[in-house]
């Protein structure tokens, strides 16, 4: 163990109050041994309870916590507090006390902005002083290529809408290094380390990989695989050490890091790990104690009273993910001279568990037959000048060309939209080439663009059947698989908009009416979304001809569907 996750280690004791004389001397030498230990001390206040605030709903649950992690400070250590507090302390704060005589000698309500102030300043610091190597923001230009992995490197598998606390998400594949602490807000993602075992954590969850064989796991929750040949794997909570016997199982760190254990098959070795680090010290490896081995179908809680003391609790099956949603995972595309993407090429689905990648030519076309707005717009998008029939543009195979800004409604159809005339229902309906087939997962997949001005997660949209019977619905996509803070959401390249001075109100106006082109200088980024068909009431093997999509006008925004096609049918 080197001074760095030592120090990390008593500091952790210090804050839950279960710092000896010794440890706390020890901790002392090396504060004053280097001063970027005091930095370091903000960070882990920082990422050892910033997901207790954040998942706690209400005022009086945050005041709690706060006031239950401050009575935990040592009375007699002023003077070690405010050497680590003076990295933070300086910065004022607004934010109200929580009204209450602490336990302690002083008062709560210093202590309480201290705390705050510590937190503020510690999101400050997580963007000034983040590690090199981190998934940078791409604005413009060729679209980062994904990290050369080695065989020996834990590796960001997949994810699913994961979001990290003042960063965005690694790509998938690249390398996590070790001891590089990761606060998962939100989200899923997959960690495959080099032995073959795999780790699906869910936000929210502070993590680190601390070696090729074992995941560090300070609050959240994670369901672990570990394929034949690679036993031994172990994951480090505070309360516990949990060590694979050939095994399925899930480990929940909740934010008092008790941690609860979920054995689904095989067998797992639970240790106590304060323990383990004991045991360490004294140079007697043989002295870790095993406080017991949990089969399959056995769950129990570890909590951390000086001894580790255990709960039963009821297992659940249902704690164990084994993979994560269906989704689309990423797409390829062709670049044009600028280095944005442009036309796509293909595309990787997850389907029923099931990844595949489609080349765009196996994919099913879809045609607008229906256009109708209300207000003037941009109802095109692509290069400065467009062929007769413009409509056909929804056909090619570009990301930037299609035909935007359709009109829309707050409230979803429930009725079969109206296809003919100026009181026509507004929005768009398509057909595709060859009927779809309701499969597993997604059916029809949508490519949006879009820009930092607009929604990160997606512009929302109705997408209703054509034809309405009993047990068929709309439904409304608020969050799309690729949204802007998905590193697989690629930049797209320079295109033109085009300004109609008239509301379209069929395909023939919009085919007719007169426009003008406008070169956008914002960069857009190409967002993805796969809907199952399922999702608005289609029986699995049903097939549909079309669907009608409507923006869900909640907000300034329209959607901008520049790539709609049907998958194929699974054989």
């Amino acid at each position: 163990m080197n001074d760095q996750e030592r120090f990390a280690d008593l500091w952790t004791d210090y804050l839950e109050g279960e710092l000896d004389e010794r440890g706390l001397k020890e901790l002392h030498e090396l504060l004053a041994s280097d001063e970027r230990f005091v930095q370091r001390a903000a960070d882990l206040l920082q990422t050892h309870r910033l997901l207790g605030l954040v998942v706690a709903d209400s005022p009086p649950q945050r005041d709690a916590f706060v006031r239950e992690t401050l009575a935990q400070l040592p009375e007699s250590q002023d003077e070690f507090v405010a050497q680590v507090m003076s990295q933070v302390g300086a910065r004022q704060t607004d934010v109200e006390p929580a009204g209450k005589t602490s336990p302690r000698s002083r008062p709560v309500a210093s202590h309480f902005a201290v705390v705050v102030a510590a937190l503020i300043l510690v999101v400050g610091s997580l963007f000034v002083f983040q590690p090199k190597g981190q998934a940078p923001v791409t604005v413009q230009g060729k679209y980062p290529p994904v990290t050369t992995v080695g065989v020996r490197h834990a590796r960001l598998a997949s994810s699913s809408h994961a979001k990290f606390f003042g960063e965005l998400s690694p790509p998938v594949n690249a390398v996590l290094p070790p001891y590089r602490e990761y606060v998962l807000m939100s989200g899923l993602i997959e960690v495959l380390f080099p032995t073959g075992a795999s780790a699906i954590l869910e936000g929210p969850a502070v993590f680190h990989v601390s070696s090729d064989e074992s995941l560090d796991l300070s609050v959240g929750r994670c369901s672990v695989h570990v394929p034949e040949g690679a036993e031994g794997f172990h994951v480090n909570t505070p309360v516990t050490r949990v060590v694979d016997r050939g095994t399925r199982f899930s480990v929940n760190v909740d934010e008092m890091s008790e941690t609860e254990v979920q054995v689904i098959e095989g067998a797992a070795d639970i240790y106590d790990v304060e323990r383990v680090v004991d045991a360490s010290d004294s140079g007697s490896p043989n002295a870790i104690e095993l406080l017991e081995r949990l089969a399959g179908g056995e769950a129990k809680k570890y909590v951390s009273a000086g001894l580790v003391a255990t709960e039963q609790v009821p297992f659940r099956a249902t704690s164990y993910r084994s993979q994560l949603p269906d989704r689309v995972v990423s797409y390829e595309t062709t670049f044009a001279v600028d280095g944005g993407a442009e036309h796509l090429t293909s595309v990787t689905v997850q389907r029923g568990g099931k990844v595949n990648r489609f080349p765009v030519d196996s994919l099913i076309p879809a045609r607008l037959t229906w256009f109708q707005a209300t207000e003037p717009r941009p109802f095109l998008c692509g290069e400065p000048t467009y062929p007769s029939s413009r409509v056909e543009a929804l056909l090619d195979e570009s990301l930037v060309t299609g035909v935007i800004n359709p009109d829309g409604s707050v409230d979803p159809l429930t009725t079969d939209p109206v296809l003919e005339g100026d009181s026509g229902t507004p929005g768009m309906a398509i057909r595709f080439d060859q009927p779809v087939v309701n499969g597993p997962g997604a059916d029809v997949l949508v490519f949006d663009l879009q820009t930092f001005g607009n929604p990160l997660d997606g512009d929302a949209f109705h997408i209703s059947p054509l034809k309405f019977r009993e047990g068929l619905k709309s439904y409304t996509i608020r969050k799309y698989d690729l949204t802007m803070e998905s590193p697989e959401a690629k930049v797209l390249t320079d295109f033109h908009v085009h300004f109609f001075a008239e509301p379209a109100k069929s395909l023939a106006e919009l085919n007719s009416l007169k426009m003008t082109p406008r070169q956008q200088s914002n960069k857009f980024r190409g967002l993805a979304v796969g809907i199952d068909l399922s999702d608005l009431g289609y029986a699995s093997g049903e097939t549909i001809e079309g669907l009608f999509i409507q923006d869900a006008l909640d907000d300034s925004h329209f959607v901008d569907p520049v790539f709609i096609a049907g998958l194929p049918e699974e054989e």
